[in-house]
C-alpha cells in the first residue's frame, strides 16, 4: 500500500520538508499542501510525494482529520 505526502519547498527549491501526515489519495495531499501553502509565508511552492507510510489522514470538506 502507497500513501501520499505533501511536501513544501523552501530557499529557491534546495530545501524540500514534510510532516507526518500521509493521505489516501495524491488529491487529498495535494488539496492539503495548497491549503497550507495560501496561508504560509515562506515556502516557495509545494509538491506531493508518494511514499510506503502508512495513511494517517483524510481531507473532509476542506479539512484534514487524522484517522
Amino acid at each position: 500500500m502507497t500513501s501520499f505526502k505533501p511536501v513544501f519547498i523552501f530557499q529557491n527549491g534546495n530545501e524540500r520538508t514534510s510532516n507526518n501526515q500521509r493521505f489516501g489519495s495524491y488529491e487529498e495531499a495535494e488539496a492539503s499542501a495548497h491549503a497550507r501553502f495560501m496561508v504560509w509565508t515562506m515556502p516557495e511552492g509545494y509538491d506531493v510525494e508518494e511514499t510506503r507510510e502508512p495513511v494517517n489522514y483524510i481531507r473532509v470538506n476542506g479539512i484534514d482529520k487524522p484517522i
